[in-house]
């Protein structure tokens, strides 16, 4: 399958969805307007998705039983669109939508760099629907955190991708034994006897960063970083945390998590799905990667521009709501 192939699969699957499925819908809110956004991105309507297109979308087949359960369904939509509002005021001009009068979304027509940024971590979070380009995606996303965790430590930080762009070479076991020696840690043996000598996966370890001493004393701050476009982010919260049985850290280390997703809740100063995060991991979700990416020629080069592009040229005219 070619590019073009790709981006027309893509668009097809999200056609086919009326009305996607996450349990508990009321906490999931957060999903759920992603998927509203994307309405917007593969829409020519010059007035923007509204109320109505939202509800022929979600419940234009639904028979009701009764006016209460009708009622319950237009009171969540009425809700969706309360996030939205709220969220197009968290991102301000990051944000690459319009949201008219608290009504209407509409994707905005000059687009800066960081509102295609925003566009490609949504796409991202919905690997799913876009399933053809898993791959690029995933791989972009690393570079991104990448970025952005060099940006938020001080300059003295060392860095390495231990991921799909991993800086090590060789096995997992070599990559390990590797990274050990450098940050002059002894492993664990008998632990990575366990591992395959044929693996060559991270361990859910895709990045790693330490701030060294001029005394070269391995009593340091590490940070473990997993970056992950997965649903099921709350498991993805405890990856690094397997390390401790590879490595003989001298202190505990920091575990950081990067996801597409936008998790704040500003009614609430919390994050979506909060109870499911571990409480050790720092995370890093859509609005705090934007507000820290600065890199605008780096991102100028990652192929995620490209695919946000696509969609955007190939998407428009769609009317299949």
């Amino acid at each position: 399958m070619n590019f073009k192939e790709k981006v027309r699969s893509s668009i097809s699957n999200f056609i086919d969805i009326d009305l996607p499925d996450y349990p508990n819908r009321e906490n999931k809110l957060n999903l759920y307007c992603d998927f509203i956004e994307l309405m917007a991105v593969f829409s020519k309507r010059m007035d923007g998705i509204s109320f109505g297109d939202i509800q022929i979308r979600f419940f234009g087949t639904k028979e009701y039983n009764s006016d209460k359960q009708k009622h319950r369904d237009e009171e969540w939509i009425v809700n969706l669109l309360h996030v939205i509002d709220e969220r197009s005021k968290l991102f301000n001009e990051n944000y690459p939508f319009d949201f008219k009068n608290s009504t209407c979304l509409n994707l905005k027509e000059d687009l800066s760099w960081k509102n295609k940024m925003y566009l490609g971590m949504l796409i991202s979070s919905k690997l799913n629907i876009f399933n053809n380009f898993k791959t690029e995606l995933s791989s972009e996303f690393e570079m991104i955190s990448y970025h952005v965790l060099k940006n938020f430590l001080p300059p003295n930080t060392i860095i390495r991708a231990f991921g799909k762009n991993s800086y090590y070479s060789g096995n997992t076991k070599s990559k390990i034994r590797s990274l050990a020696n450098e940050l002059r840690l002894k492993t664990k043996e008998e632990a990575l006897m366990g591992i395959s000598d044929r693996s060559t996966q991270d361990r859910g370890l895709d990045i790693i960063g330490w701030i060294p001493f001029e005394d070269k004393c391995i009593n340091q701050l590490i940070f473990l970083v997993q970056c992950t476009c997965a649903k099921n982010i709350g498991s993805k919260s405890f990856d690094t945390q397997i390390f401790k049985r590879y490595l003989e850290f001298y202190n505990s280390p920091q575990h950081f998590l990067f996801i597409p997703y936008s998790l704040i809740d500003t009614s609430r100063n919390k994050f979506y799905q909060e109870d499911f995060i571990n409480d050790e991991c720092l995370l890093f979700e859509r609005k705090r990667i934007l507000d820290i990416f600065n890199q605008k020629e780096a991102f100028l080069e990652l192929k995620i521009l490209k695919v946000v592009d696509a969609f955007l040229t190939q998407g428009t005219g769609i009317e299949e709501f």
